[in-house]
C-alpha cells in the first residue's frame, strides 16, 4: 500500500518539481561553481540540497509520504547513472531520485527500519542495513537487503544472525560486503553472490577479545556505528561509539591492526581518498577528531554551536568536509587543509519541527 501511495504521488511531485526547476533556472548561479551536498532532515521529512561552495541552501525536497514521520536517514549518490538514494527509517522504504532534477523516480519497501547503504555503481546494486536502538526506537532485525537499482526490486536478503546490522561497507570489486552489529560486538564478511541463500551464514569476527564468542549475545561492549574500507580493501575501519575509538582490522584474517582513540561516542567518519587522514564526528564530545593515519597525530575541529554531531562527507578532492549536527539543526563546512570553519548553515528554519540533520553526501 505504501508503494502504491508513492506511485500515485509521482505525478503531483513531478509537477511541483517542474515548477521548482523553472524557478531555479532563473537563478544567477554558475553551475560550474556549485558543489552540491545532500542532507537528510530526519525531523522534518525533507532533504536539504546545499551549495557548499557558497555555504547556503539551494532548495528542499519533501519526502513526507505518510504524514506520521517517515524519517529520512541516509543518502548515497550514484554519479555513474545520475541517481541518488535515501532511506526512510520509520517508513521502511528506500527512495530513488534523479540527480539532475531531484525528482523521485522509484521506490522499494524493505520494512523494519532501513538505515545505512552501500552502493555498487558498476553492477547497479544497493545494500541496505538496519537501524539500531536510538531516540526511543529499536529494531531486532538481523537482515541485510540487496536491491537491484535498475528496477528497484529486492534481489535477496542475508540474515547475519545478530541484531541491528548497522555499519556497512562494500569492497571495490563488489564481491564482499562488510556489516557490523551495533548490539553484538561482531562484524561479518558477506559474499554478495550469496544473497537469497537462506542456508548461508556469513563469516564473523569479534571486535575485541573481551566480547562473548557468540554473536547472538547483545553485549553492547563496542556499539559499532559505521564501517569504511581503505583503497585496496585490505583494512576495515570500525567506529566504536561505546569504547570511544576507531578500530582497524585486517580484511583477510580479521585481526586487529590498530586503534585510534577519539572523542566521546565516535559516530560517522570519512577516510580521505589517499588513506592518509580520518575524520570522525564525536556525537557527545560535539567535535570532529582528525587523525593522521601514518603518524597517529590528532587534531580537533569544533564550534560552540555544535550539538549531537551525526554525519559527515568529504568533497571529491578532500578539501571540504561537511558535518551534520542533529542537536543544533546546522550543517558545518570545513576547509580540511587549513582546518578552519568556512560556513555554518542553518537548516529547515522555515518549519516549526526541529530538522534533525543526519546523513550527508556530496556530489563528487
Amino acid at each position: 500500500m505504501v508503494i502504491q501511495f508513492f506511485k500515485r504521488n509521482l505525478i503531483k511531485r513531478s509537477v511541483f518539481l517542474l515548477g521548482m526547476i523553472i524557478a531555479l533556472s532563473c537563478d544567477d548561479r554558475n553551475p560550474q561553481e556549485v558543489q552540491k551536498a545532500y542532507i537528510t532532515l530526519q525531523g522534518q521529512d525533507r532533504i536539504a540540497v546545499l551549495d557548499i561552495n557558497a555555504g547556503e541552501v539551494i532548495h528542499y525536497i519533501d519526502v513526507d509520504f505518510t504524514n506520521i514521520g517517515d524519517m529520512p536517514h541516509y543518502i548515497v549518490i550514484d554519479e555513474t547513472h545520475n541517481y541518488w538514494y535515501c532511506t526512510l527509517i520509520a517508513n521502511g522504504a528506500v527512495l530513488k531520485f534523479d540527480l539532475q532534477t531531484d525528482a523521485m523516480v522509484d521506490s522499494v519497501f524493505v520494512g523494519n527500519m532501513p538505515a545505512l547503504m552501500a552502493l555498487d555503481e558498476e553492477r547497479e546494486y544497493l545494500y541496505v542495513s538496519r537501524f539500531m536502538p536510538m531516540m526511543g526506537m529499536s529494531t531486532a532485525s538481523q537482515l541485510v537487503h540487496k536491491i537491484d537499482t535498475q528496477n528497484m526490486t529486492i534481489v535477496g536478503t542475508v540474515n547475519v544472525g545478530a541484531d541491528s546490522p548497522h555499519g556497512i561497507a562494500l569492497s571495490s570489486d563488489g564481491n564482499t560486503l562488510w556489516v557490523a552489529s551495533n548490539q553484538a560486538s561482531h562484524f561479518f564478511k558477506i559474499d554478495t553472490d550469496r544473497f537469497g541463500d537462506s542456508s548461508y551464514q556469513p563469516q564473523n569476527f569479534p571486535i575485541g577479545s573481551d566480547v562473548p564468542s557468540s554473536f547472538e549475545i547483545n553485549d553492547g561492549f563496542y556499539n559499532a556505528l559505521e564501517l569504511e574500507l581503505n583503497n585496496d580493501d585490505t583494512k576495515l575501519y570500525v567506529s566504536c561509539s561505546n569504547s570511544m575509538e576507531v578500530r582497524v582490522f585486517d580484511t583477510v584474517t580479521g585481526d586487529s591492526l590498530n586503534t585510534f582513540f577519539t572523542g566521546i561516542m565516535p559516530w560517522h567518519f570519512q577516510l580521505s581518498k589517499d588513506d592518509t587522514q580520518l575524520f570522525v564526528t564525536n556525537r557527545m564530545a560535539n567535535n570532529i577528531t582528525v587523525i593522521d593515519i601514518a603518524t597517529e597525530d590528532v587534531s580537533t575541529l569544533s564550534h560552540s554551536s555544535m550539538d549531537m554531531l551525526h554525519g559527515c562527507a568529504l568533497s571529491g578532492n578532500d578539501d571540504l568536509l561537511v558535518v551534520t549536527s542533529s542537536g543544533s539543526g546546522n550543517a558545518y563546512v570545513y576547509d580540511t587543509e587549513k582546518e578552519t570553519l568556512l560556513y555554518t548553515i542553518k537548516l529547515g528554519n522555515d518549519k516549526t519541527a526541529d530538522p534533525i540533520p543526519t546523513g550527508a553526501a556530496i556530489v563528487q
